[in-house]
C-alpha cells in the first residue's frame, strides 16, 4: 500500500512524535513518584503492610510502591508537598492521555487533506504539550496555562482540518 500524497509523510513523522512524547511525558510521574515513594518512606510508614508483602509475594514493597499511583493508601502519609508534586506530574500526563486519541485521529484524518498544515498544527500540539506538562509539573495548575492555550487551539483547529476535508470530500461543500 501506497499514500499518494508523499506530503502526508510529514503526518506519519508527527503521529510517531505525538505518541513519543505521551510516552516520555510518563517519565515525569516515575521521577515524581520515585523521589517520594522511597524505600525508606515505606518501610517507616507502612511496617504491617510490608510485612504482608513480604508474606504474600515474598520481598517488601518496593520503590514507588508499586501498584499505588499516588493516589492510594501508600500515598497517604506524603507530606503535603510531596503529595502535590506527584499529583501535578500525573494530572498532566493523565490529560496527555485523555486527548490523544482525538488529537492522533484529527491529526491522521485532516492530515490526508491538509498534510503540511495538519503535520505543522501538530507539532504546535506537541509544543503545547511539552509546555503544559513543565508547567504543571514546575508551576502547579497555574503554570499549565500557556500550554493549555496552544493545545487547545491546535485541537479544534485539527478538528476543522479533518472535518472540512472530510465533508469536501464527500462532495457535499464544492
Amino acid at each position: 500500500m501506497s499514500v499518494s500524497n508523499k506530503n502526508y509523510g510529514y503526518i506519519g513523522l508527527v503521529t510517531v512524535g505525538l505518541g513519543f512524547h505521551c510516552f516520555v511525558t510518563s517519565f515525569r510521574v516515575s521521577k515524581a513518584r520515585y523521589s517520594c515513594l522511597t524505600t525508606e518512606y515505606l518501610e517507616t510508614q507502612y511496617p504491617e503492610e510490608n510485612a504482608k508483602h513480604i508474606k504474600e509475594f515474598g520481598c517488601p514493597i518496593s520503590k514507588g510502591a508499586h501498584p499505588d499511583n499516588g493516589l492510594g493508601r501508600l500515598s497517604d502519609k506524603l507530606d503535603f508537598i510531596s503529595w502535590v508534586k506527584l499529583q501535578n506530574a500525573q494530572r498532566a500526563h493523565g490529560n496527555y492521555l485523555e486527548t490523544i486519541t482525538f488529537a492522533t485521529g484529527s491529526l491522521l484524518v485532516g492530515g490526508l487533506y491538509f498534510p503540511r498544515f495538519c503535520a505543522t498544527v501538530g507539532a504546535i500540539h506537541i509544543v503545547g504539550r511539552e509546555l503544559y506538562a513543565s508547567g504543571y509539573v514546575n508551576g502547579g495548575a497555574k503554570g499549565r496555562t500557556t500550554g493549555f492555550l496552544i493545545v487547545m487551539s491546535s485541537l479544534m483547529t485539527l478538528l476543522g482540518a479533518a472535518v472540512t476535508g472530510s465533508i469536501k470530500h464527500t462532495g457535499l461543500l464544492k
